[in-house]
Protein backbone atom coordinates (compact mmCIF):
# COMPACT_ATOMS: atom_id res chain seq x y z
CA UNK A 1 0.00 0.00 0.00
CA UNK A 2 1.48 3.51 -0.77
CA UNK A 3 2.04 5.87 2.00
CA UNK A 4 -0.12 9.08 1.26
CA UNK A 5 1.53 12.18 1.98
CA UNK A 6 0.68 16.08 2.41
CA UNK A 7 2.96 18.55 -0.84
CA UNK A 8 2.52 21.90 0.44
CA UNK A 9 3.56 25.07 -1.36
CA UNK A 10 4.65 28.29 -0.25
CA UNK A 11 5.59 31.94 -1.19
CA UNK A 12 8.87 32.07 0.08
CA UNK A 13 8.14 30.83 3.59
CA UNK A 14 8.41 27.30 3.20
CA UNK A 15 11.54 26.74 5.59
CA UNK A 16 9.47 29.16 8.37
CA UNK A 17 6.63 27.42 7.85
CA UNK A 18 8.58 23.92 8.19
CA UNK A 19 10.41 24.88 11.53
CA UNK A 20 6.58 26.22 12.81
CA UNK A 21 5.27 23.08 12.15
CA UNK A 22 8.19 21.10 13.67
CA UNK A 23 7.76 22.69 16.80
CA UNK A 24 4.05 22.61 16.74
CA UNK A 25 3.54 19.34 15.88
CA UNK A 26 6.70 17.69 17.32
CA UNK A 27 8.22 16.24 14.29
CA UNK A 28 11.67 16.30 12.61
CA UNK A 29 12.99 18.16 9.40
CA UNK A 30 14.54 15.74 7.72
CA UNK A 31 15.66 17.80 4.19
CA UNK A 32 15.58 21.50 3.62
CA UNK A 33 17.07 21.78 0.16
CA UNK A 34 17.49 25.32 -1.55
CA UNK A 35 17.23 25.88 -5.35
CA UNK A 36 20.76 26.75 -4.96
CA UNK A 37 22.09 23.62 -3.72
CA UNK A 38 20.34 21.72 -6.32
CA UNK A 39 23.54 20.06 -8.12
CA UNK A 40 24.83 21.72 -11.97
CA UNK A 41 23.40 18.74 -13.79
CA UNK A 42 20.00 18.79 -12.37
CA UNK A 43 18.85 21.30 -15.78
CA UNK A 44 17.89 23.86 -13.20
CA UNK A 45 16.04 26.70 -15.04
CA UNK A 46 17.98 30.66 -14.41
CA UNK A 47 16.89 31.48 -10.89
CA UNK A 48 17.02 34.55 -9.67
CA UNK A 49 18.77 35.16 -6.32
CA UNK A 50 15.78 35.48 -4.48
CA UNK A 51 14.71 32.49 -5.92
CA UNK A 52 17.81 30.51 -5.32
CA UNK A 53 17.63 31.09 -2.06
CA UNK A 54 13.87 29.12 -1.62
CA UNK A 55 13.16 26.00 -0.59
CA UNK A 56 13.31 23.67 -3.85
CA UNK A 57 12.39 20.15 -1.19
CA UNK A 58 11.39 19.88 2.17
CA UNK A 59 10.41 17.01 4.38
CA UNK A 60 8.97 16.83 8.22
CA UNK A 61 8.54 13.61 9.54
CA UNK A 62 5.73 12.87 11.79
CA UNK A 63 6.05 9.46 13.10
CA UNK A 64 4.79 7.25 10.47
CA UNK A 65 3.82 10.05 8.50
CA UNK A 66 5.56 13.24 6.05
CA UNK A 67 4.55 16.52 5.70
CA UNK A 68 6.83 18.09 2.20
CA UNK A 69 6.95 21.21 0.84
CA UNK A 70 8.12 23.89 -1.45
CA UNK A 71 8.35 27.50 -2.58
CA UNK A 72 7.47 28.94 -5.91
CA UNK A 73 9.77 30.64 -8.12
CA UNK A 74 8.89 33.21 -10.35
CA UNK A 75 8.93 30.94 -13.38
CA UNK A 76 6.24 29.02 -11.28
CA UNK A 77 4.54 31.69 -9.16
CA UNK A 78 2.40 30.73 -6.01
CA UNK A 79 -0.95 29.89 -6.60
CA UNK A 80 -2.00 29.92 -3.18
CA UNK A 81 -3.53 27.19 -1.13
CA UNK A 82 -6.99 26.33 -2.16
CA UNK A 83 -9.54 23.54 -1.86
CA UNK A 84 -7.52 21.82 0.62
CA UNK A 85 -7.07 21.18 4.22
CA UNK A 86 -4.66 19.07 6.48
CA UNK A 87 -6.27 17.36 9.25
CA UNK A 88 -5.14 16.43 12.86
CA UNK A 89 -7.03 14.24 15.30
CA UNK A 90 -6.18 13.79 18.64
CA UNK A 91 -7.09 10.98 20.90
CA UNK A 92 -7.71 14.04 24.01
CA UNK A 93 -9.04 17.15 24.26
CA UNK A 94 -6.03 18.93 25.85
CA UNK A 95 -3.67 17.69 23.05
CA UNK A 96 -6.32 19.02 20.22
CA UNK A 97 -6.48 22.27 22.53
CA UNK A 98 -2.57 22.82 22.54
CA UNK A 99 -1.92 22.18 18.92
CA UNK A 100 -4.98 24.42 17.74
CA UNK A 101 -4.04 27.39 20.25
CA UNK A 102 0.06 27.17 18.73
CA UNK A 103 -1.37 26.71 14.94
CA UNK A 104 -3.66 29.71 15.08
CA UNK A 105 -1.10 32.04 16.40
CA UNK A 106 -0.65 34.73 13.92
CA UNK A 107 -3.12 33.02 11.74
CA UNK A 108 -7.37 33.52 11.60
CA UNK A 109 -9.77 30.44 13.27
CA UNK A 110 -12.40 29.96 11.33
CA UNK A 111 -14.36 27.27 13.45
CA UNK A 112 -13.05 27.45 17.36
CA UNK A 113 -12.47 24.21 18.79
CA UNK A 114 -15.77 22.80 20.40
CA UNK A 115 -17.75 19.30 20.90
CA UNK A 116 -19.52 18.46 17.76
CA UNK A 117 -21.19 15.32 17.03
CA UNK A 118 -18.41 13.28 15.75
CA UNK A 119 -16.08 14.72 18.32
CA UNK A 120 -15.25 15.85 21.93
CA UNK A 121 -13.40 18.99 20.26
CA UNK A 122 -13.18 20.01 16.83
CA UNK A 123 -12.02 23.29 15.15
CA UNK A 124 -10.60 25.02 11.88
CA UNK A 125 -8.51 27.03 11.34
CA UNK A 126 -5.78 29.08 8.47
CA UNK A 127 -2.26 29.62 9.86
CA UNK A 128 -0.43 32.46 9.22
CA UNK A 129 1.26 30.67 5.90
CA UNK A 130 -1.89 30.02 4.36
CA UNK A 131 -2.52 26.55 5.49
CA UNK A 132 -5.90 25.12 6.75
CA UNK A 133 -5.85 22.68 8.85
CA UNK A 134 -8.55 20.85 10.91
CA UNK A 135 -7.96 19.78 14.69
CA UNK A 136 -10.15 17.41 16.67
CA UNK A 137 -9.34 15.35 19.52
CA UNK A 138 -11.17 12.76 21.89
CA UNK A 139 -13.69 10.97 20.39
CA UNK A 140 -17.80 10.35 21.01
CA UNK A 141 -19.41 7.29 21.85
CA UNK A 142 -22.98 7.10 20.08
Amino acid sequence: MPQLSAYLSFDGNCADALHFYERVLGGRIEAMIRYADAPPDAAMPALSADDAERIMYARLALDEQTLMGSDATAGHPYPGKKGMALSLAYPTVSDAQRVFEQLSDGGTVTMPLQKTFWAEAYGALVDRFGTRWMVSGGRLTH
